[in-house]
């Protein structure tokens, strides 16, 4: 079993709430394991219970306690039918009802995820983004954020190399342009695309560390309203993180209480009054960092140009120049590649 597990990577989603304090999951990350391809090709012989074992371990370690990663696939159907081996017709049952269950759970929390605004933490580039889709449809407004979290800003790389990585931020930005030609109305499509590169130059610019999580340099964005009434607002926990470590370690124990996060809400409440009165220029500071790091690492970075190439006036043009691409480079990118060929959003 190859211990490259890239070819089986389905996408990370963000999850809105799952647990709290040092308990919290803010992410899903799929890996799918299927013997055979959408037409029916053979991809991998089945795994051994070992082999599946194996790639469990493997895979998790590339992430950090912030993630949940779902496995699926019938090439993982030696671990489960492994599991049922050793039970009675009653506890399958009850297995196969809470795994069909929890699979319901999972495909919901996807879909309702689709047409959730993506932010990148630059309120200028974020707001033009959120006014250009606000009367757009649903499926374009996911289509977009897809871009920022799928091709942009990916919460870890390390499935990819860097050159990769890269070439997947390049992608990104001809599905921007994509978007600007055939959804975007046209009084809005300049300020969207460069909104949309500003945002592809900050991904561009990160830097991930030791386990693939990337870091962008920039504070979290945190907003009120939508669209062109999108506000923006200080991070009060991010801030936190940034510039009081020592809190921020506190806030994660108070996670751990059994109150519902009562005892680490009201911590960090506690600690911003605290804090902003000990020191009023400390949310200048914090955001003046940001806008820091965008000036001197950010503003003026090329984009790499991989997929310069790529139709983007029409649907049919933009599937078939992405479909020759891949035929000239089939060990490249692939398993992002197929997963945007197959994008119900094309269909």
């Amino acid at each position: 079993m190859n211990i490259d597990y890239s070819q089986f990577y389905r996408g990370t989603t963000n999850i809105p709430s799952y647990g709290s304090g040092a308990y919290k999951k803010d992410t899903l990350v799929k890996y799918e394991f299927n013997t055979t391809d959408e037409h029916g090709n053979k991809v991998m012989d089945k795994m051994s219970r070992e082999e599946t074992l194996q790639a469990m371990k493997d895979i998790r370690s590339q992430y950090g306690d912030a993630v949940i990663v779902e496995f699926s696939g019938d090439g993982m159907a030696a671990l489960v039918e492994g599991k049922k081996g050793s039970m009675v017709l009653e506890d399958k049952e009850a297995m196969e009802a809470k795994n069909a269950a929890f699979q319901k759970d999972i495909v919901q929390i996807d879909n309702s995820l689709n047409d959730l605004p993506a932010y990148s933490g630059m309120y200028g580039a974020d707001k033009a983004v959120a006014s250009a889709l606000e009367n757009c449809g649903k499926e374009e407004q996911g289509f977009v954020y897809d871009i920022i979290r799928q091709n942009f800003l990916v919460g870890n790389s390390g499935s990819m190399t860097e050159e990769e990585r890269q070439a997947n931020i390049s992608l990104g930005m001809k599905k921007a342009e994509y978007a600007a030609q055939n959804f975007i109305p046209e009084e809005s499509r300049e300020a969207f695309l460069e909104a949309m590169e500003s945002i592809a130059k900050l991904a561009s610019a990160g830097k991930a560390d030791s386990s693939g999580n990337m870091d962008y340099g920039v504070a979290k964005g945190r907003y009120l309203g939508h669209g062109s009434n999108l506000v923006q607002t200080t991070n009060a926990l991010d801030m936190m993180r940034t510039m009081d470590k020592d809190a921020y370690a506190e806030y994660q124990k108070m996670g751990q209480n059994d109150d519902g996060g009562l005892s680490a809400l009201k911590y960090l409440t506690n600690w911003y009054a605290g804090a902003v009165k000990k020191d009023s220029s400390m949310v200048d500071t914090y955001e003046k960092q940001s806008e820091e790091y965008v000036e001197k690492n950010v503003k003026d970075r090329e984009l790499d140009a991989t997929f310069a190439d790529i139709k983007t006036e029409s649907m049919a043009a933009f599937l078939e120049s992405l479909k020759m691409f891949q035929n000239n480079n089939p060990n490249f990118l692939s398993s992002i590649i197929n997963r945007e060929l197959t994008s119900k959003f094309w269909y």
